[in-house]
């Protein structure tokens, strides 16, 4: 008994176990950088429908294919890690040997997975490969060995271009090429070294003779302005001197007018004679002198060059107020006369405000002592030290009478 419970007890378990079996048989799984096509195993068909990344009930019958979703690469070199065929071998369209180490990367088409796996199953790689190597092949016959030097760019895009048409007709496409290594014999790459060393130094030269001519013409062009700039420095100097000139030749005339205007005004108010204008100019540029010093009432006969201790002595210059120097020696009184009036009527207002009796002191004519007291004024008190001037210019007038 207990061995038949224990029979049925398995058979139980089992019967049991059986869904969950099937259920764990049925799952499958593809990874996030591949892609999946269902292969049912009993009728040796497969699906269509392209699955991308995930874990899918599929059935115990089914299983998945799966493809790289990523880009892999091909390389024909001689790198033993990363090289997964021999370099190619073949001549140049002259016949030279050649050897080329290329690479380049291809990525599967999803939507045809169906068309690649019926063409070539999994085995899609070596397809590639080969499709690869008979493209480069012809490619590389059609150039000769100084095209490699001079149109490796070039010629990379033919090799490019002929190698991703076979690609797409295989329901792939290329997503990069490149010409690593392009090996001539050692001879003809030592002529071409050469050959191009010499090509590299004549464009040398033709640069500096452009360089050299380019320096010359800045040269040129730097004269041409320095030449400007003298011209318009010369110009600008010029007119400055023009216009400096013109102003102070209008300067000089518009004084010389003034000087013109009040010598006539001055004649018309004192009355003056053209003699005694003439020694009024003559006094007034003595005045404006800082150093000046004239002595009045010398006896006749006198020299007049006198210094200037002798003539401080008589008369010091710092007693007279009205004007800057003593007057000069007149032995006429007409002279003195003419003096005292410029002195009056040069000022522009009265110097000096004397008393009546002190200006007929210094004139013996009555009319000039009228004269000089109608520009001189009255009031003795207003200025006591014009007061004193006047005493001391009256007191030389009164030893010369004598």
């Amino acid at each position: 008994r207990r061995k038949a419970a224990m029979v049925s007890l398995n058979i139980i378990a089992a019967i049991a176990a059986t869904p969950l079996l099937m259920l764990l048989v049925s799952i499958d799984a593809v990874e996030q950088n591949e892609y999946g096509l269902m292969y049912n195993w009993i009728t040796k068909s497969l699906g269509t429908q392209v699955y991308h990344g995930g874990t899918h009930l599929v059935g115990f019958w089914n299983k998945f294919i799966v493809f790289p979703a990523t880009v892999q690469t091909i390389e024909f070199g001689e790198r033993s890690r990363y090289s997964n065929a021999p370099m190619l071998h073949t001549r140049t369209k002259e016949g030279l040997g050649l050897h080329l180490s290329v690479s380049f990367q291809y990525k599967l088409d999803p939507e045809h997975l169906h068309d690649l796996f019926a063409l070539t199953t999994v085995n899609y790689e070596g397809l590639y490969r080969r499709i690869a190597r008979d493209q480069l092949l012809e490619a590389a016959s059609e150039y000769e060995g100084p095209q490699y030097w001079l149109e490796r760019h070039t010629i990379g895009d033919h090799m490019r271009r002929l190698v991703d048409q076979q690609l797409n007709q295989s329901y792939a496409y290329l997503w990069g090429f490149q010409l690593q290594v392009i090996d001539l014999p050692d001879k003809y790459e030592a002529s071409i070294t050469r050959t191009e060393v010499q090509r590299q130094i004549i464009k040398t030269k033709r640069n500096e003779q452009v360089a050299a001519s380019i320096r010359a013409d800045t040269d040129v062009m730097r004269a041409e302005f320095a030449r400007k700039i003298q011209i318009v420095q010369a110009d600008a100097q010029a007119n400055y001197t023009l216009q400096t000139k013109v102003a102070e030749a209008e300067a000089s005339q518009r004084k010389i007018a003034a000087e013109a205007e009040t010598l006539g005004y001055v004649r018309q108010k004192l009355g003056l004679s053209p003699a005694e204008t003439v020694h009024f100019e003559q006094l007034a540029s003595y005045g404006a002198m800082s150093n000046a010093t004239f002595v009045a009432g010398l006896p006749a006969g006198m020299e007049t060059g006198v210094s200037a201790a002798a003539a401080a002595a008589v008369l010091p210059t710092s007693h007279l107020s009205i004007a800057s120097h003593v007057l000069a020696p007149a032995p006429e009184q007409q002279d003195i006369r003419a003096a005292f009036l410029q002195k009056a009527a040069g000022a522009r207002r009265p110097l000096l405000r004397a008393s009546r009796q002190d200006i007929m002191g210094v004139f013996s004519d009555g009319a000039a002592a009228e004269e000089a007291m109608r520009h001189v004024g009255h009031d003795v008190g207003a200025f006591g030290p014009a007061a004193r001037d006047l005493e001391d210019l009256r007191r030389p007038m009164r030893q010369a009478r004598r």
